[in-house]
Parts: structure tokens; C-alpha cells; sequence
């Protein structure tokens, strides 16, 4: 059972799981705009308030026993001497930029203005970030906030601007290189074997297949050391949408995941 005070810092913070859920279920469909009333108006920002509620509520309750109870005092993290190679600032580039074209497609299917629907998804998702690092991060004597991956969430989100502005076939995505069920925290890393997991790719599409840059670290030595990879594949979304184009619409989800074949260099 959560405290008062919890609840208060739920409040605020929308769930992570369910933004990335609204990112990875997004389609293209096309949603055409209406002028909005001031009722209308109204109901929206009553929904997103009870959404907020509700989300943060959940949001807080999973990251704290992920990550461990913000009830510490104030304190930065040790930026580049935290075992983790800025792996952790790559995630949050990925994270943020999903959570911003996650939003973009939930407030679009309200029919609202273009710029509008771009101007409240960045600052939707920058307050789901920031909150991340303040309070739960910054009052958590295990974590501690950490200025780059403020930085990391603010660039992820401008990248996500970038290509409403200017759609490209360049791309972030993920792959892991085990189940993720084989360890204890299945989404979110906190170890460091969950974290050596993670591969993070800066993708290109010319054409038929996606090329990629990916980063990722390990521990096998006990002290980290980075991985480079390339890698040319595809998506699972890829693959649907060659055999049915409306059904790929409604597992855009698949379009995240690099299934490639890859090099270390």
C-alpha cells in the first residue's frame, strides 16, 4: 500500500509502460483535423488528468520496486564512473524519442491541430523523463540524477520532432542478445547483466534492408567495456507489412526490434 506523499509523486508521472504501449501500438492512419471548443477542450485535459493519475499511480509503484524507494537525500549521480559506459544515456534516447511518437499518435486520434499534437507530446514526454530523474532517481541512494541522461531524454525527444519535420528512413531501435525472461527485472535493466542485454542501433534504410550502428557494454572482465557492432536485417514489422499492409498497421510495435545479422568490431 502506498503513503500519501507516494501518491503525490504518482501524480505527476505517467506511466512508462503504457506510453511505450501507445508508441509501439501507433499505425498511419489518417486522423483529420477539427477545431476544437472549449468543451471539448476541457474534456480532453479532464481525461489526460485522470490518465496522469491513474498512469503515474502504477508508473510509481513498478519503477520503485525495479529501482528501489526515492526516500534518500538529493545527490547527482557519478556521471562516467557508474560501471556503465553511457549505455544508460543510450536507452534514454531510445525511450524518450518512443514516448514522443507515442504520445504524437494518442493525441492525433483527438483530432487536434498538428503543432499542437507535436508541442503537447514533447512536453508530455519530457515531464515523464524528467520526473524519472527527480524525484526517483534523484532521492534514491542507489541511483542519483544524472545531468547526461537528462540531456540523453531531451536529445531523444528532439530527434522524434526532427522526424515529424523531416520523415526519414533513418531510425532508432533495439535488439537483445538473450531472452529477457532469463532475468530477474524483464523490461527495465537495474544489473548489470540486464544492461549487457541491450544492443542500441542507429538504423538507415536505402531501400529493402535496414543497415545499423549498435552500442552495448558487458561485464564479463568485472569492470564494463563497450561493444561496437554493424549490422544489416530487418523488422518482424517489415516482414508483415509485406505479406498484409493493414495488419502490419496494427503491430507497428515490431518495427522497434533489429532482428539482423550482426558484427562486433
Amino acid at each position: 500500500m502506498i503513503t500519501e506523499e507516494e501518491f503525490l509523486k504518482a501524480l505527476a508521472l505517467r506511466t512508462t509502460l503504457l506510453a511505450l504501449a501507445l508508441s509501439f501500438s501507433a499505425t498511419a492512419n489518417d486522423v483529420t483535423p477539427r477545431p476544437a471548443s472549449s468543451s471539448a477542450n476541457r474534456h480532453l485535459y479532464r481525461n489526460l488528468l485522470a490518465a496522469n493519475i491513474t498512469g503515474g499511480t502504477a508508473a510509481y509503484i513498478y519503477l520503485k520496486n525495479t529501482w528501489g524507494t526515492p526516500n534518500g537525500r538529493f545527490h547527482l549521480k557519478h556521471e562516467f564512473d557508474d560501471n556503465m559506459n553511457l549505455t544508460d544515456e543510450a536507452s534514454h534516447v531510445y525511450v524518450s524519442y518512443k514516448l514522443t511518437e507515442g504520445f504524437c499518435w494518442l493525441f492525433r486520434t483527438f483530432r487536434m491541430r498538428e503543432d499542437r499534437v507535436r508541442l503537447i507530446s514533447a512536453l508530455e514526454a519530457a515531464l515523464v523523463m524528467t520526473l524519472v530523474e527527480v524525484p526517483l532517481d534523484a532521492f534514491n541512494p542507489d541511483q542519483g540524477m544524472g545531468l547526461t541522461d537528462l540531456l540523453a531524454n531531451y536529445a531523444g525527444i528532439a530527434f522524434a520532432w526532427w522526424k515529424m519535420e523531416h520523415p526519414s528512413n533513418v531510425d532508432l531501435k533495439f535488439c537483445v542478445k538473450r531472452s529477457p525472461f532469463a532475468f530477474d527485472n524483464k523490461l527495465l535493466a537495474n544489473k548489470n547483466e540486464e544492461f549487457d542485454n541491450y544492443i542500441w542501433w542507429a538504423t538507415w534504410k536505402p531501400k529493402y534492408l535496414w543497415t545499423g550502428v549498435g552500442y552495448s557494454i558487458n561485464h564479463r572482465k568485472g569492470e564494463v567495456e563497450s561493444e561496437y557492432y554493424l549490422g544489416v536485417g530487418t523488422t518482424l514489422y517489415d516482414l508483415v507489412y509485406f505479406v498484409d499492409q493493414d495488419f502490419a498497421k496494427k503491430v507497428k510495435v515490431l518495427d522497434s526490434y533489429f532482428v539482423s545479422v550482426r558484427f562486433r568490431v
